[in-house]
Formats: structure tokens, C-alpha cells, sequence
């Protein structure tokens, strides 16, 4: 089994609330939970977060919900995050965990073929970057084992040089991407 878990925190310290800031009239969680939904490949969408407002809408939009405590939050290791949602799950059919972080909206990776790409190279681990070569997290690809281990094995980049936002500017360009994405 594919899994798809989604790290979405209440806030952030450089824009508060980011990943129910509106883009492109949605909050930037629903790119996440829509490219996740399209793939053919995912068995399971989940949504890990320590707020309210993001669990329901996260429900709303067909994802189950991972609670997590404030020692998951700030800024601990996003791999925590992840390693937390398999431990909850407790599933040992689960084979991988695809990793989508919110605050890449306009990811330009197709993700079934990431997966693929990751299940026909074997990797334990394939991470995004951007056009210079540094890891954005946009899309990360582990395996399951692995990630309860904590081991790294072979580990494998794809690039996806998408829009990484930190700020509201940051947003404004993601939402420029979009829309000229949808008119094409």
C-alpha cells in the first residue's frame, strides 16, 4: 500500500496560517490533497496536524486526519512527522510513504510517475529539488521500513522547480504559476 501524508501545521513563524491561505481562491492545503487524490498510485490520503481549522477542512476534502502533539510542531524535523503517522497507523501493509508539504502549491512533478520512478530504482528515499539543485520538499518518496528505522539507504532526487512559500510574496507567485498553468 501508498500512502500520502500531508504535514500541515497551524502556524508558521514566517506567514501565519499559511496552509489555509487562500490561492487562486483555494487554501494552499487543497493543491496538496488535489494531486494526491489524482494519483492513480495512492491508496490512502492522510493529513497530519495539530489544528482544527485544517482537520475539518482537511476532512471536508476526503483526507483522514493524524492528530499530533506540539512536539511535532515548530520546528522539529518533518521526518518526525512522518515517522509519527506511521506509528499512529500502525499498518505494516503499508509499503511507502509519499510526503507532500503544503507549501508547494504549484509543484510541477507529476506524481505517478515519481512513484514509479522510485519503485523502479529501489530507492528507500527520493527527495525534490529546485532548479539549483537544493531540496525543496515539495514531493519526497520513502520507504515505509526505512522511515520506522530510521535508516537511510539508497537515496534517490527528482526536480520539481516549483514554488517554495515562505511569504506572502512567495504566494503571489505561486499564484501567478497557477493561473497561467490553468490557461494553458
Amino acid at each position: 500500500m501508498i500512502i500520502t501524508v500531508i504535514p500541515a501545521k497551524g502556524d508558521s513563524r514566517r506567514l501565519s496560517n499559511k496552509n489555509m491561505e487562500l490561492l487562486y481562491g483555494k487554501p494552499m492545503l487543497y493543491y496538496s490533497l488535489k494531486i494526491a487524490r489524482e494519483c492513480s498510485l495512492i491508496d490512502k490520503v492522510y493529513v497530519s496536524t495539530d489544528s482544527e481549522e485544517i482537520s475539518e477542512y482537511a476532512k471536508s476534502e476526503g483526507a483522514e486526519v493524524i492528530r499530533r502533539g506540539p512536539e511535532l510542531g515548530g520546528e522539529a524535523p518533518v521526518v518526525q512527522v512522518y515517522r509519527h503517522a506511521l506509528e499512529v497507523l500502525n499498518d505494516r501493509s503499508i509499503e511507502f510513504v509519499v510526503a507532500l508539504q503544503p507549501d508547494h502549491p504549484d509543484r510541477k512533478i507529476k506524481l505517478d510517475d515519481a512513484i514509479n520512478y522510485a519503485l523502479r530504482k529501489n530507492y528507500e528515499d527520493i527527495l525534490t529539488v529546485d532548479g539549483k539543485g537544493f531540496v525543496n520538499g515539495s514531493v519526497r518518496i520513502m520507504k515505509a521500513e526505512a522511515l520506522l528505522n530510521n535508516r537511510v539507504g539508497a537515496v534517490g532526487t527528482l526536480m520539481d522547480d516549483c514554488t517554495n512559500v515562505h511569504h506572502l510574496d512567495d504566494l503571489k507567485v505561486a499564484e501567478t504559476n497557477l493561473r497561467q498553468r490553468k490557461n494553458q
